[in-house]
């Protein structure tokens, strides 16, 4: 069974944000607590033990360490992202219904491991990256559904080297799309075709190829219906649109 974890809702959580602005992360690690408002989802699993929400705190924690965590941010931050993605994924132990809650990212931002939040995102202070609410800016949030939509399973463990493929920029573009990030199926054949030496020999900036490529993928959402397609057959339909965006990018460069 999946591990159920608490919930804080948007208004508990903006107040906690209120404090935390207030402190520096070596204040917020040494004051972060597990209590919490004992509120879980009403569905089946199993809610997360004191020593299950340490492990993970302590997870994130040591992940982050090795970005220079708590005394500095290293410049590579789409390389801690991209490994927190792969923690956050495997060591939550959670279904997607369970991370499709903002309440429950709402909670690990705010009550569980705010120092890190505070550290990777200093001296910025975006919400989004604290509440759940719409979680593709949230910092556990969208790697989660990054990791879950792009891993793919590699012997007894997972392949998370598309996730590398994209910048942050470009993989927000297609996730912010929840009709495209919401199909694990399309969203890893979408980021393989735009990751395809192709795209960089065109000599077109990526992040017009993403966009435009996204646009035509929406448009074709409403009449073609991509779970009834196996992988292959949907790498085949976007290996075309790609090519179409391509020439009509050209031709207007």
């Amino acid at each position: 069974m999946m591990t159920l974890y608490p919930r804080l809702s948007d208004a508990e959580g903006r107040i906690l944000l209120k404090q935390i602005r207030l402190q520096n992360v070596d204040t917020l690690a040494r004051d972060a607590r597990l209590d919490h408002p004992r509120i879980y989802a009403p569905t089946g699993g199993i809610p997360a033990s004191r020593e299950h929400l340490e492990a993970v705190a302590g997870a994130i924690r040591q992940c982050a360490k090795a970005y220079g965590y708590p005394h500095f941010i290293d410049d590579a931050t789409g390389g801690f992202d991209r490994a927190l993605a792969a923690v956050v994924f495997e060591d939550t132990d959670m279904a997607p219904a369970e991370a499709a809650a903002p309440e429950v990212w709402t909670y690990m931002a705010t009550r569980l491991v705010p120092d890190v939040v505070m550290w990777r995102w200093q001296p910025k202070h975006n919400d989004k990256r604290w509440i759940g609410r719409g979680l593709v800016r949230h910092t556990f949030g969208r790697l989660w559904w990054q990791a879950y939509a792009l891993g793919v399973a590699a012997g007894d463990g997972r392949d998370y080297a598309l996730l590398n493929s994209l910048s942050e920029a470009d993989l927000n573009q297609i996730f912010e799309r929840r009709s495209i990030g919401g199909t694990p199926p399309l969203a890893r054949a979408l980021v393989s075709e735009l990751a395809d030496v192709r795209v960089a020999a065109s000599g077109l900036a990526r992040r017009a190829v993403v966009r435009d490529v996204t646009k035509r993928v929406c448009r074709l959402i409403p009449f073609t219906s991509f779970l009834a397609l196996d992988e292959p057959q949907i790498r085949v339909r976007l290996h075309d649109l790609v090519t179409e965006s391509l020439t009509a990018l050209a031709a207007t460069r």
